[in-house]
């Protein structure tokens, strides 16, 4: 009879414990449900000049062209009014371009609609679809996300897509509309930065101060980018030829070199939510492993653990933006001139300041997250 209240008792506490757990879960469901439902003040503008792409799958294999000309193929739409309808599309093989590979039967395409010399309509191949595959890479990741991490994995999966569908259906829809791109950037930081932390954390101790510790790092980044902007006197399209191609979309009212800066900001978010949430962690376990340890020595304690964190990812965000901008980086090496002049360009400026301000929104999460811990009381549950 022990026994077995025992083992009730064991299984009555597992259930509650994945109680919470269903909650949160739930919940979250909720949430992105809503802002995928929810419909957005801002729309995105249209650029007319872009192609329009329509996925395909070839059912011939394609023919070589003759005397210059591009070879040809029947393919099948897949969307679009003209859903399985069968054209001849031409087919540019690239057998001239190194690495190229050629197309088959049975590739899915993406076609892009073209006027000949007459007027006529002609579709051509411009690239191959990849959504299928990228599916079942994302599929797999999940599976493997869930499998390892279990219930806290499925949990920072639904804050990883929350933030996804704010950004997309909220933030850039904003940013492109002309609304200021710090206040932008710094919303999109508070919602998806608490979001994220309620989401695997739940409403708690521990997430009130992760989410102060985010919060005043992040405000930091805003300060140190809007500084290091005004210093270095960057142009309103910072060096990069993307916005200098999107300003006659977007026209004048919006604040190009603000989008550079809200970049920073949201850029850093990730690796600011880590180190904070491992701060206010080690607060608590501290606190619960030594019930008579004074604030003070648990504050020392906790900002040795951080040091050794920050010391581990400091170089994770200036390798980060390095990997990202590697082109640019060679196409600057390359170049003729001293290494320092091409290196000061305000192209390659601009990435350096935002490694500087990401990294110190790192080097700031780790005390302010500590200092939040303590201050809310976070282990003495």
């Amino acid at each position: 009879m022990p026994e077995t209240r025992s083992g009730t008792r064991r299984e009555s506490r597992t259930s509650r414990a994945w109680l919470p757990a269903a909650i949160r879960l739930a919940g979250s469901a909720l949430l992105l449900l809503a802002l995928l439902l929810a419909p957005s003040p801002w729309t995105l503008p249209t650029d007319t000049n872009a192609p329009v792409l329509l996925r395909a799958v070839l059912v011939s294999q394609p023919l070589p062209g003759q005397e210059g000309s591009s070879g040809s193929a029947t393919a099948e739409l897949l969307e679009g009014p003209r859903l399985g309808e069968r054209l001849t599309v031409s087919v540019d093989q690239g057998s001239d371009i190194a690495g190229s590979i050629p197309y088959n039967d049975g590739d899915e395409v993406l076609l892009t609609q073209l006027t000949d010399a007459t007027g006529g309509e002609v579709f051509a191949v411009a690239d191959r679809s990849r959504s299928g595959a990228l599916l079942i890479a994302l599929a797999v990741f999940a599976l493997a996300v869930v499998a390892i991490a279990g219930a806290v994995g499925a949990r920072a999966l639904l804050a990883l897509t929350v933030t996804g569908v704010v950004l997309v259906r909220f933030g850039i829809p904003a940013l492109l509309s002309g609304a200021s791109p710090l206040v932008v950037a710094g919303a999109i930081a508070l919602v998806v930065g608490v979001s994220s932390v309620v989401i695997t954390e739940g409403f708690n101790r521990r997430a009130s101060a992760t989410i102060m510790g985010i919060g005043g790092s992040l405000i930091a980044v805003a300060l140190i980018s809007v500084v290091l902007d005004r210093l270095l006197a960057f142009t309103p399209f910072a060096g990069d030829p993307d916005l200098v191609n999107l300003f006659p979309i977007l026209g004048g009212n919006v604040d190009l070199r603000g989008i550079g800066l809200a970049a920073a900001m949201i850029g850093t978010l990730g690796i600011v939510d880590d180190v904070a949430a491992t701060q206010v962690a080690a607060v608590e376990q501290i606190r619960r492993a030594d019930l008579r340890a004074g604030t003070l020595d648990v504050g020392a304690r906790a900002l040795a653990i951080g040091r050794s964190h920050v010391g581990a990812v400091i170089n994770t965000l200036p390798l980060a933006y390095f990997a990202a901008s590697l082109p640019l980086v060679v196409a600057a090496l390359i170049a003729p001139g001293g290494i320092v002049s091409r290196l000061s360009t305000e192209t390659v400026a601009v990435e350096v300041v935002r490694a500087l301000a990401g990294t110190a929104g790192v080097l700031l999460a780790m005390p302010l997250a500590t200092a939040s811990a303590l201050l809310i009381g976070v282990g003495e549950e």
